[in-house]
C-alpha cells in the first residue's frame, strides 16, 4: 500500500469526506479553515496528519467545483 492517493481516496477517508459534506457548505468551509491552520476537527481527529491533508485537498477540490457552478 502506498501513501499517495493518485485517484480516489481510500474508503475510510472518502467516508469522512462524505460525512463532512452532508453537514453543508458552511461546515465544509469551517473544516477547510481549521485543517489549513494545521489543526484537526472532530471529524478528522482520528486521522493522521497525512490523511487529514488528503481530506483537506479533497474538500477544497469539491468546494472549487461547487463555487464554480454558482451563478
Amino acid at each position: 500500500m502506498t501513501s499517495h492517493y493518485p485517484d480516489d481516496p481510500p474508503a475510510h477517508i472518502q467516508s469522512i469526506i462524505e460525512s463532512i459534506c452532508e453537514l453543508g457548505c458552511d461546515r465544509v468551509n469551517e473544516v477547510i479553515d481549521v485543517l489549513e491552520r494545521g489543526n484537526s476537527v472532530d471529524e478528522t481527529r482520528a486521522l493522521d496528519k497525512s490523511d487529514q491533508q488528503q481530506v483537506l485537498k479533497e474538500l477544497k477540490a469539491i468546494m472549487a467545483v461547487y463555487d464554480n457552478n454558482q451563478f
